[in-house]
């Protein structure tokens, strides 16, 4: 169930970029997307029985992606699977300290996301850490959002809570067999149709 959701949403976020610039209320139900995402990836982590191959799918997938996601919104920022790539390999890490004195060179690495201009930057692996640690998930998230707003001032991202919201109180059944390959290769598909039909 979330995983239709995240892609309902973000088709809709990027219809709006696309076609309707000026109307927010695309971009206000876009910002459920990326949270749902960021929780998939975290259960991916946790459930995962090959973190090497969850790695190099999300690896193919961003690559797969970049060229129409370039096309489509004319920038050269990484797409988002590169985002949930570095938020990935910076979980194992962090799940991996000892010593807490490696948590401040580790927080340093973290600026990686900012650095090769990633969608939401540090802001992804918040999430991601509130997600993993899976407590008081919707105070955290909102406290995380409020935060952004006086740094970035993104306001619309105040109403991305609702996920967590969704992710607290009711049960997910994630999808299976050809529809969970449907759900991986969307994002590359709904950008291409996207590009073609600006065409």
């Amino acid at each position: 169930m979330f995983e239709i959701i995240a892609m309902l949403t973000m088709f809709i976020d990027h219809l709006g970029i696309v076609f309707f610039p000026e109307q927010i209320i695309f971009r206000i139900i876009g910002r459920m997307a990326f949270p749902l995402y960021a929780y998939a990836l975290t259960q991916g982590y946790k459930y995962t029985s090959n973190f090497n191959n969850y790695c190099r799918r999300l690896f193919y997938l961003a690559l797969i992606s970049q060229v129409p996601y370039v096309l489509l919104f004319n920038t050269f920022q990484l797409n988002i699977i590169f985002t949930l790539l570095i938020c990935l390999l910076l979980l194992k890490l962090f799940t991996q300290i000892k010593n807490k004195f490696y948590y401040i060179p580790f927080f340093l690495l973290t600026g990686s996301l900012e650095i090769f201009q990633c969608e939401y930057g540090l802001y992804a692996f918040l999430l991601v850490l509130i997600y993993y640690f899976n407590h008081n998930i919707v105070w955290r998230h909102n406290f995380l959002n409020i935060f952004f707003l006086f740094l970035r001032n993104w306001s619309t991202q105040l109403f991305s809570f609702l996920p967590s919201v969704l992710i607290k109180y009711c049960e997910n059944r994630p999808l299976e067999g050809k529809a969970r390959n449907f759900y991986r290769l969307f994002y590359p598909l709904h950008l291409t149709l996207l590009f073609l039909i600006t065409r």
